[in-house]
């Protein structure tokens, strides 16, 4: 087996309560560091590349022998830069979010693109032309386009923790909602790599309230 791991952060406490690596010995480490560790107790002979960013410059590379992507990553221009990529090489990307319900979808060459799915003003714009200040905004408006997909998901967040987000850029997440759509997206990957089973293809979502165990309703 070959994984390819991207993150340029270190464990800290607020990463406890959901991210699987994060102990109080691995607090302030190197994420990709502490992954390989563990991954390497599992499986001695697994290959791992390990990548701190992802530019126009590495892309490439760190695609190279790829068969899927899978995409969690908060920052926008990462994920333009990734799903662009993708769709050019034909990689299947699945994407999921940490939210209050489980989540997948898959981008193909057959689905609609990542940008035209967020209704994102940078399509056919190059990348270097997306401010820091224009992909935070793009960031906000990516959560408000899945809370107009998702009926009802915005009932699970409290004024406050929506205040938060655009104000000081952090999150509210629940540990069992980020490791069920976690395992979403792992079963997702699996499929499209023994090419078994029906892909979530995107605009749409594979998608699960565990508060109400129902299938929530998307507005697409």
């Amino acid at each position: 087996m070959h994984l390819k791991l991207l993150d340029n952060g270190k464990f800290e406490p607020s990463n406890l309560n959901r991210q699987i690596f994060c102990f109080t010995d691995t607090d302030g480490r190197q994420k990709t560091d502490v992954t390989e560790e563990y991954l390497k107790k599992i499986n001695p002979e697994i290959k791992i590349e390990k990548y701190l960013t992802i530019n126009e410059q590495n892309a490439d590379d760190f695609l190279k022998g790829t068969d899927v992507i899978v995409l969690s990553i908060d920052a926008v221009i990462p994920c333009l830069i990734l799903s662009r990529r993708a769709r050019m090489l034909g990689i299947p990307l699945v994407e999921g979010w940490a939210l209050a319900f489980a989540n997948v979808r898959v981008f193909t060459q057959d689905t609609p693109t990542l940008e035209e799915v967020y209704r994102f003003p940078t399509i056919g714009r190059d990348i270097s032309s997306v401010s820091k200040e224009e992909a935070f905004d793009l960031m906000i408006q990516s959560l408000l386009v899945i809370k107009e997909q998702f009926k009802g998901v915005g009932d699970y967040y409290p004024d406050s923790a929506l205040k938060r987000l655009p104000e000081e850029n952090k999150g509210t997440t629940l540990c069992p909602c980020v490791w069920l759509t976690a395992i979403m997206m792992a079963n997702e990957a699996m499929k499209i790599i023994l090419k078994r089973g029906k892909l979530a293809l995107a605009p749409k979502f594979a998608v699960y309230d565990p508060f109400n165990h129902q299938i929530p309703e998307q507005v697409i």
